[in-house]
């Protein structure tokens, strides 16, 4: 059976380099795109490159990891936020239906009612939440599939992922300030990378479903033992309270699908 062809979008990013790793381990034959690098060096918001794209690479799947994913530049720019995290899914999807898997966040939640499960309604508090479930509906609409993740970590040269950046303060002596009060499912992105490429090739798979990390934890304490299982001072860590209304306090997700390692075993490979 031929090699399905799956085309990244968002490749040169953190999770972007963990899907590509992924779908070569596979067997599978990765195809990327991204405004730094890759097969298409482009910009997916110009007029007609979604199609070009298309045309020039031919996939078989898309797995749509491009996003604007900062929620400060979010919240002062909603319009690009929209254009990113809403249109430019819903573009996709079009095109590709059930054959596009398009990333989203557990930030569409208020953190209200946690845990989560995936027949449970968006309610997001901040512009980048919102793009993002606004882009669930269109691209269910149309016949696509998401899914939702949590915080990210794991190895990343330029810093990117929840102990990569810590990893690379601790290092230059900057302090960090850690939430003790917001609590996530992180994930190791390796972990979500196996998982995308093995739903973005079955199809017939759920339109929606979560790929939460092995435990419910806090930024502090997900730090605390970051550190504990790779011998790093925490001399430089804040424990604070987050006070900002538009950062829901508890979005941990539940779903059938199941992390395969531990959260300590992840973290000693971050």
């Amino acid at each position: 059976m031929a090699a399905l062809r799956i085309l990244v979008t968002g490749s040169e990013g953190f999770l972007g380099r963990h899907v590509v790793e992924a779908v070569r381990n596979a067997g599978q034959t990765p195809l990327t795109a991204s405004r730094s690098g890759g097969d298409a060096q482009v910009d997916l918001l110009a007029p007609g490159m979604v199609a070009a794209v298309i045309e020039g690479l031919q996939p078989d799947v898309v797995v749509h990891l491009a996003a604007l994913s900062q929620m400060g530049q979010c919240h002062s720019d909603p319009a690009l936020a929209t254009r990113v995290n809403t249109v430019l899914p819903e573009e996709w999807a079009k095109r590709f239906g059930a054959r596009l898997l398009f990333t989203s966040t557990d930030l569409v939640f208020d953190g209200h009612s946690a845990p989560y499960d995936e027949g449970d309604s968006p309610s997001p508090l901040s512009v980048y939440g919102a793009s993002k479930a606004q882009g669930e509906e269109r691209v269910r609409d149309h016949g696509g599939r998401v899914v939702r993740l949590p915080l990210l970590f794991g190895p990343d040269p330029a810093g990117r992922g929840a102990t990569a950046s810590l990893r690379q303060a601790i290092a230059s002596g900057t302090r960090s300030s850690l939430f003790t009060n917001e609590y996530r499912t992180p994930l190791h992105a390796a972990d979500a990378a196996r998982a995308l490429v093995q739903f973005v090739a079955e199809p017939d798979g759920p339109n929606m479903f979560h790929l939460p990390g092995p435990e419910r934890v806090s930024r502090w304490q997900l730090a605390q033992r970051f550190c504990e299982s790779q011998g790093i001072a925490t001399d430089t860590l804040d424990a604070v309270e987050c006070q900002d209304p538009l950062r829901p306090r508890d979005v941990s997700l539940l779903s059938a699908w199941g992390a395969e390692r531990s959260l300590d075993d992840m973290l000693l490979d971050s």
